[in-house]
């Protein structure tokens, strides 16, 4: 027996009538009753009797009108499903990342990502970069943002390289100026990332480049941190453009900071890590592409 053929015979319990049923479902009279016999043959039973006109179901009938309900129901409420699951209204969202962005940035862009209301499952962790890549290259689902890392069949990955710029209070005398270099900071107190991340050793690299002391007054594994040494003592900090945007979101966009363009050019580069072996769904990679779509966008940051 298939769907068709339930639905049928569904229809033909709810209005008592061949002819009604058959105009239900969209087919001729003659087919309805060529159905509904093909049903009994089957089944090597009597499904109705028929007295002035009208089909009566036999006990056989509605204990199998029971099933067909049962079965036409689970099969509507998964094509519902399904068909929310391909137009990204649901299924599971799975984010994980380093500290950085999970901070503003990445709730921020799940919020606006996922439709209100809808019946998705977002979750976002913030994990090392190890933990993220071995956990996506086992369980080969979800997307992740790890520091730069090297090629891994497991994964698929994109990296990308963000510009940074300099972050001073707006008081200070430096933020009239555009442009920011090592010898415009070779006076001043800097706040930094810790000396053992990969953009510290870049800073540090075009300074000596430059022949220009660091003056560094207060480092952090965060770079959030650093935007109250900023904004209270007067310190300049070097900082990628996701750490801008998780300043602007958690400030309300104050104008206490102010962003300058820094030469050379040193970045941060982070991967996009998702599985390779194994498809994503719809959702996630959906999420995936708008992910890397902000993060190429924001990668040459809009100062203020």
């Amino acid at each position: 027996m298939n769907i068709r053929q339930l639905k049928g015979f569904a229809a033909v319990m709810d209005s008592g009538l061949i002819s009604k049923a058959a105009d239900e479902i969209g087919i001729t009279q003659p087919a309805m009753s060529k159905m509904i016999k093909q049903i009994e043959d089957e089944l090597g039973i009597r499904l109705f009797e028929r007295s002035r006109g009208r089909l009566f179901p036999t006990p056989e009938a509605s204990y199998l009108k029971n099933v067909a309900n049962s079965v036409l129901n689970q099969l509507n409420e998964a094509t519902r499903f399904l068909q929310d699951y391909g137009n990204m209204r649901a299924g599971d969202l799975r984010v994980m990342s380093i500290p950085g962005p999970s901070l503003f940035f990445l709730p921020n862009l799940i919020n606006e990502f996922v439709p209100a209301l809808s019946q998705v499952n977002a979750s976002l962790m913030a994990w090392n970069s190890s933990s993220i890549v071995n956990w996506i290259s086992n369980h080969q689902s979800g997307v992740g943002i790890v520091e730069i890392y090297d090629p891994n069949p497991f994964l698929r990955l994109e990296t990308l390289d963000l510009r940074c710029a300099c972050a001073l209070s707006k008081s200070h005398k430096l933020a009239a100026k555009e442009i920011l270099t090592p010898e415009d900071l070779s006076q001043e107190s800097l706040a930094l990332i810790v000396s053992d991340h990969p953009l510290f050793e870049d800073i540090q690299a075009v300074f000596k480049a430059a022949k220009c002391p660091m003056n560094i007054k207060f480092q952090s594994d965060l770079f959030v941190p650093q935007f109250a040494m900023i904004e209270d003592r007067g310190l300049i900090g070097i900082i990628d453009p996701i750490n801008i945007r998780n300043y602007e979101i958690y400030s309300g966009r104050s104008d206490n900071i102010v962003f300058r363009r820094f030469e050379p050019r040193v970045g941060l580069k982070l991967t996009v890590v998702s599985p390779s072996l194994r498809p994503l769904s719809a959702l996630e990679n959906e999420f995936r592409s708008v992910l890397v779509g902000e993060l190429t966008k924001i990668a040459e940051p809009v100062l203020r």
